[in-house]
């Protein structure tokens, strides 16, 4: 495939023009037009759907843009994420910045990645410009684009099993984690937010986002939604995970390993036991044209 681009390939291919879909709430800049008009219909439910969950509208005019690679994805973030990241939002000029699933190995599909970046754009929008721990950021983004999935819950198995879980407060940092510490991370600040919505409801949390949007301190928001500070949360929620993420969901996990296992040395068996077969069977002619014994009939056979 390599060869064939070299060869085939044009000597300083252009990149791919963008081309801009403006609309009422949206400016779409993307080189593909049927991404830009599946990024729209995406956007445009997501809008609704967190008016609906934090009782807010975001009436700003956000510009989306689907960046055709790395280098132009790094361009317009000015270099400032990890390499593991593959969007963006930056609340305070309005913009979200995507690279394309045609230039990117996803781990996730496109449409959660649009709705994890608008989530952002939403709850900055409702905050202003107080203070918004990390995790409540990225838990609710995972939580409103429906992220989850077997592998966040094997990692946060995982790293509960092997004592490498964050404290929530320690995520604030997750830009410098490497790959593999933001994956805990945002597993970690995804079943935070489910927990919290899960035992105390969304009309807490939206108490606990006007909290911080009055600029109260953590604490003193957590008392005012739960009535508990965000110490005894943070203790409630690592029983939670301790007592439900284990070990068992680690081995549950690997019996796809061992059916593969189980299947590879049965296909090997059978393997060897065809090359066994075909062996004996190639001695046989091989004896039969070798053989100096002959089965006389009467008479010299050299008559």
């Amino acid at each position: 495939m390599v060869i064939c681009l070299i060869v085939c390939g044009p000597a300083h291919a252009e990149p791919p023009k963008t081309r801009l879909l403006a609309r009422q709430h949206f400016d779409i800049q993307a080189a593909d037009p049927l991404l830009a008009k599946a990024t729209e219909n995406i956007l445009i439910e997501a809008r609704l759907k967190a008016q609906l969950m934090l009782s807010d509208t975001v009436d700003s005019r956000i510009s989306v843009h689907i960046a055709e690679s790395r280098e132009q994805f790094d361009k317009l973030t000015r270099g400032g994420l990890p390499d593991w990241g593959v969007g963006c939002a930056i609340p305070t000029k309005n913009m979200i910045v995507i690279i394309s699933p045609n230039a990117a190995e996803y781990r996730q599909p496109f449409k959660e990645i649009v709705r994890h970046e608008w989530a952002h754009i939403a709850l900055r929008h409702r905050l202003g410009n107080s203070y918004l721990p990390r995790f409540l950021d990225e838990g609710f983004a995972m939580h409103f684009a429906n992220q989850w999935n077997n592998s966040f819950a094997v990692t946060l198995a995982k790293a509960q099993v092997f004592g490498s879980i964050f404290t929530l407060q320690s995520i604030d940092r997750v830009n410098f984690f490497n790959a593999s510490q933001a994956q805990i991370a945002y597993a970690q600040s995804y079943q935070a937010v489910a927990y919290f919505l899960s035992e105390y409801g969304s009309g807490s949390f939206r108490i606990l986002l006007d909290g911080l949007r009055d600029g109260i301190p953590l604490d003193s928001a957590f008392e005012a939604a739960i009535g508990a500070s965000f110490g005894t949360f943070q203790r409630e929620y690592s029983l939670y995970v301790q007592s439900n993420y284990s070990w068992l969901l680690i081995l549950s996990d690997m019996w796809l390993i061992w059916i593969g296992l189980a299947l590879l040395i049965v296909v090997g068996y059978l393997v060897k036991k065809k090359r066994a077969r075909d062996t004996y069977k190639r001695w046989e002619e091989e004896e039969k044209y070798e053989s100096t014994d002959f089965d006389y009939e009467e008479g010299d056979p050299w008559d």
